[in-house]
């Protein structure tokens, strides 16, 4: 990796995903930023590539992060992992985010809601009640 990959991979962790535009602000010709870019991607150091989307905007004002500490004995009683744990968390619709962390909690995630009744419901129904689950703790963004 050289200056110019990191120079691709900042733009392309800000949004600018079209080769025209990313060899307009590297100064390169188009051509070696499309071979540059491609290899970022066979490497794996580009995953793919996402939509930057204003939740707020589609109907989810509110934005949430989760601290969740769980039981590890439990978990290995049921031969789960933390990651095997996270990955769960991850697939709940509304979790936009999340990470093992460490601390007073053990996961961190971030989730959207349309309501304090859908955060509620979120909470309750799909992150509580996951089996490891002990505690969790919850701050609102304010922005």
């Amino acid at each position: 990796m050289d200056q110019l990959d990191d120079e691709l991979l900042q733009l392309a962790d800000a949004g600018t995903v079209r080769y025209s535009d990313l060899a307009k602000k590297t100064g390169e010709p188009l051509s070696t930023v499309h071979m540059r870019m491609k290899k970022l991607e066979r490497e794996g150091l580009i995953r793919h590539y996402k939509g930057e989307i204003d939740w707020k905007k589609a109907g989810f004002p509110i934005t949430a992060y989760i601290f969740i500490t769980i039981d590890v004995d439990l978990l290995k009683k049921i031969r789960k992992s933390q990651d095997e744990l996270l990955e769960e968390l991850l697939g709940v619709v509304y979790v936009r985010d999340g990470s093992l962390i460490t601390g007073d909690a053990d996961i961190l995630i971030k989730v959207i809601a349309r309501s304090s009744e859908h955060l509620k419901e979120l909470l309750l129904g799909h992150i509580d009640s996951k089996a490891g689950v002990v505690r969790t703790r919850t701050a609102l963004a304010l922005d």
